[in-house]
């Protein structure tokens, strides 16, 4: 496991395949992580934001995780919460 974390470098096809995921798992945001020397990326501000990390059934994990493997990165789907 990395220590630190940072947001992945996208490309626009990679990119594209995000924002399907995102309509497809009916989800606002899908966030793509990939392994840092130094951590860029701090929870609490994401939760500052006004998002959560979105509880998944089976099949949309198995989404998810087919999308990590495609853009070798770390997914995560966000929902805005309240605020």
């Amino acid at each position: 496991m990395a220590d630190a974390w940072t947001f992945a470098q996208l490309d626009p096809a990679k990119l594209a395949l995000v924002t399907e995921a995102e309509r497809t798992l009916d989800t606002d945001i899908v966030m793509v992580y990939e392994p840092a020397r130094f951590g860029l990326v701090d929870e609490d501000t994401v939760a500052e934001q006004g998002l959560a990390p979105v509880e998944l059934d089976p099949s949309q994990l198995e989404c998810l995780q087919g999308l990590e493997r495609m853009i070798g990165g770390v997914a995560v789907a966000y929902k805005r919460t309240a605020g």
